[in-house]
């Protein structure tokens, strides 16, 4: 690979930068270009075949590439004047101190979400799969003294409303508990995007009337503060989420929408301040959003990586196993991670390998 010195602006041309090799006096002018997956922070060029990768903002090599051989080619000089050239510092180590273990980790939208509850108004939580939405309400609710009720997609009118069966005895629900609850409480519907448009129909007359019409008879909603959640903006399925419903926009006023993403403060924590991990995850979370590949990339493939990390299982087996999990050869070859870090060269020979 080549032995770069230093990279810095070309002051003359837009787009270009200047290139220095140790124990070559020449200056090597190079055309840049973005590297779009990368949140455009990171831009590239070629060099006698290699493709090199580097920060804009701090002009640090990230990672090289051979993308063609030559043989024979003597390096040659496009641009070469004098200038101060500028002093490239050596990448920092970034360094995580991570806090008492003990303390409870809270996601970034938490005070937010609280507020709502406390003001008395229902939440509609929109992020991926596995990003915390349901721990984070149960942890406010833990906070605030309430009582918690959970209720997964519902697709049958009766897993809401209950219902009396042949005998006369009603049997309730998750939803019935949190209604007659005597004290204020929390009620929490999950994938509410893969719940029947009856379903939402009958939550939504809930919330404007403050009552409800159970089999049993009609109760008085005084206590209850809603929280629904899904994976999509109520706009149906997607490439990534299948079988999601439209909402419409009658039920969706009657909510507060907060975009609920990964939460890299609990990313932190669970991988036990492993800033290499988090990274390398952060970066097959964009790389498969630009690509348009349906992987999800969760708090539990973290948590699964530093557990296996721990017990000092092969990392190239690790990540195969809970990270790439049931994914062919070309998809995984899509993922074209950049980096020196453990994990980007395991990757890189599990691509190799393939």
């Amino acid at each position: 690979m080549l032995n770069i010195k230093s990279i810095v602006k070309n002051p003359e041309k837009k787009f270009y930068v200047d290139v220095i090799f140790e124990n070559d006096e020449n200056i090597y002018t190079r055309r840049t270009y973005k590297e779009k997956e990368f949140d455009g922070k990171i831009y590239s060029f070629v060099f006698s075949g290699v493709k090199v990768f580097f920060d804009l903002t701090t002009m640090d090599v990230i990672d090289q590439k051979v993308i063609y051989q030559t043989k024979g080619v003597k390096k040659t000089s496009t641009y070469i004047g004098s200038k101060r050239i500028k002093e490239v510092k050596p990448l920092e180590k970034k360094t995580v101190n991570v806090e008492n273990n003990n303390k409870e980790v809270k996601h970034e939208k938490y005070d937010q979400i609280k507020t709502c509850l406390e003001c008395n108004i229902p939440i509609y939580l929109a992020g991926p799969a596995g990003s915390g939405k349901n721990f984070t309400v149960e942890q406010i609710a833990k906070e605030l003294g309430w009582n918690f009720y959970f209720s997964n997609s519902v697709q049958q009118e009766y897993k809401l409303t209950g219902f009396i069966d042949a005998g006369g005895k009603f049997h309730d629900t998750e939803f019935y508990k949190a209604c007659t609850d005597e004290n204020d409480c929390i009620f929490f519907l999950d994938e509410m995007d893969a719940s029947i448009p009856e379903v939402l129909v009958l939550l939504n007359a809930a919330i404007a009337n403050g009552y409800f019409e159970f089999p049993c008879g009609r109760v008085d909603i005084e206590k209850v503060h809603f929280v629904a959640a899904g994976n999509t903006v109520g706009s149906g399925s997607d490439e990534l989420y299948s079988g999601r419903m439209v909402l419409d926009q009658a039920t969706l006023d009657r909510f507060a929408i907060i975009e609920f993403d990964y939460s890299e403060n609990i990313e932190m924590s669970i991988s036990n301040g492993n800033k290499e991990l988090v990274d390398f995850v952060h970066s097959l979370r964009s790389i498969a959003n630009n690509n348009g590949i349906r992987a999800t990339f969760s708090y539990r493939c973290i948590t699964m990586v530093t557990k296996l990390e721990s017990a000092g299982m092969d990392l190239k087996t690790i990540l195969t196993i809970s990270v790439f999990k049931g994914m062919d050869k070309d998809t995984i070859n899509t993922f074209n991670a950049v980096g020196y870090d453990k994990y980007t060269k395991a990757l890189k020979d599990i691509q190799m390998a393939a």
